[in-house]
């Protein structure tokens, strides 16, 4: 059983690379994970494919708190170093680009007769003391759009509810991709997140 499942998402749509993923993996190279039973897994950027294998990665590794990674860059509203902290996952899909299966979805339910809601069971406020404590700029969010990223936030807190604790964080572009971190910097913000919930168990 692994304490702890760390998940980043492939590229998508006009991006080469997606920092919710190389971050993570920048993040076990420079020993940010050493001391923790930390597993990675790689989510696709599809309707189809994104949870089933989220729920691959928890069914194969067993973990007591999952934390899934995603990029912000085309949100609106989002400030181009903060990262957010997604309290609440909303039961619905809409976003006007495709997949990476060239799959839209219209404004439609994610799960038809679910609640409108579900919510992250990690201990925000440790969180975004720990970073802001190390100098990140965070922040609490109750919206994760329409995209890829509540969609699998939705269906995760769905389906790990009283299982595992779970949460969803919304990174900024790093600098190749005219963001202001450096992969380093959000690398180690992703340490320090995996450190809270290692140790907290949410």
């Amino acid at each position: 059983m692994a304490a702890l499942l760390l998940t980043g998402f492939e590229p998508f749509g006009s991006f080469a690379t997606n920092p919710s993923w190389d971050a993570l993996v920048r993040a076990r190279e420079i020993g940010l994970l050493a001391n923790l039973d930390a597993q990675l897994a790689l989510i696709p950027v599809t309707y189809d494919g994104a949870f089933a294998a989220l729920q691959r990665a928890v069914d194969t590794h067993r973990p007591r708190v999952a934390v899934s990674f995603g990029l912000h860059g085309g949100l609106s509203g989002r400030e181009a170093d903060m990262i957010y902290l997604e309290t609440t996952a909303r039961n619905r899909d809409g976003a006007q680009k495709a997949d990476n299966a060239g799959i839209t979805r219209p404004e439609q339910p994610i799960e038809p007769g679910a609640p409108a809601t579900a919510a992250c069971t990690l201990a925000v406020p440790a969180l975004l003391s720990a970073l802001q404590a190390a100098g990140f700029r965070a922040s609490a969010s109750d919206n994760a759009g329409a995209y890829l990223c509540n969609h699998l936030f939705f269906r995760g807190a769905r389906a790990f509810q009283g299982q595992i604790a779970y949460g969803f964080v919304h990174v900024p572009p790093v600098k190749s991709m005219g963001g202001i971190l450096d992969l380093d910097a959000l690398a180690r913000a992703m340490g320090i997140i995996a450190q809270v919930v290692s140790a907290s168990g949410t």
